[in-house]
């Protein structure tokens, strides 16, 4: 304890320690990264497809994941994505759009990264997240039973909402769990004459299917109740 103590006491320079200390990890590192290693990385890759008929349904970024043998350099370049020119896969002569077999990246992996050796695939499949292109027709409802009416006043006739359809394009996959119709609500209150106003749409609830109009127009004649006479 007291060795440790008269240590303490002594009079060093703290700075160049510091900096000799920094000098020493740093050399560590350099001649670390220069040496080979194994290790798990990923590659970006892009699909190009037809966009009439085929769209992604997940905001997800396709990558392939194997184990390589390299310099350690090279692996850092994948791990921190710098300077990496992603694969580009032509699907549009493809029956099969929903996957590629990670054995038919290798070439294209092994043309991009010359340096590295490529030992085994993490997955057998990359899934691209690719579906097919779905247009569906949603029926647009009012809730009446949130219509504000003013007191002695109901609704006469028919509500007229108009497109009465709205057309939703979006993936297939997705499209088929939604359900197909729309509810709007009039923010409107206390109405006492006829009505018409044009009233917005709301946002789909999944950010890669869109509606063909934002808005529609709500028309309908309002009365007032003829009330019994009453002594």
């Amino acid at each position: 304890m007291k060795a440790i103590l008269r240590l303490f006491k002594r009079k060093y320079d703290w700075k160049v320690m510091f900096v000799c200390l920094i000098a020493t990890m740093l050399f560590w590192l350099l001649n670390s990264m220069s040496r080979d290693h194994l290790a798990d990385v990923t590659y970006p890759v892009i699909f190009k497809y037809d966009n009439q008929q085929l769209m992604t349904n997940t905001d997800t970024k396709a990558e392939i994941a194997f184990h390589a043998y390299g310099q350690g350099w090279e692996l850092l370049k994948l791990k921190l994505n710098w300077f990496v020119d992603p694969i580009e896969i032509n699907l549009q002569k493809r029956k099969k759009y929903r996957y590629v077999l990670s054995s038919e990246l290798k070439p294209y992996l092994e043309d991009h990264l010359p340096q590295l050796e490529i030992r085994y695939f993490i997955s057998d499949t990359l899934y691209t997240g690719l579906d097919k292109v779905k247009k569906v027709k949603l029926k647009v409802y009012l809730d009446r039973e949130d219509i504000s009416l003013a007191e002695d006043f109901k609704i006469d006739g028919n509500v007229v909402i108009s497109p009465e359809y709205i057309l939703a394009t979006g993936p297939g996959s997705i499209l088929d769990t939604m359900q197909h119709k729309i509810l709007i609500r009039l923010s409107d209150s206390d109405i006492s004459e006829a009505y018409k106003e044009e009233i917005r749409i709301p946002e789909p609830n999944n950010e890669l299917v869109s509606y063909n109009a934002r808005k529609v127009q709500v028309s309908f004649n309002v009365t007032r109740h003829k009330r019994p006479f009453s002594n």
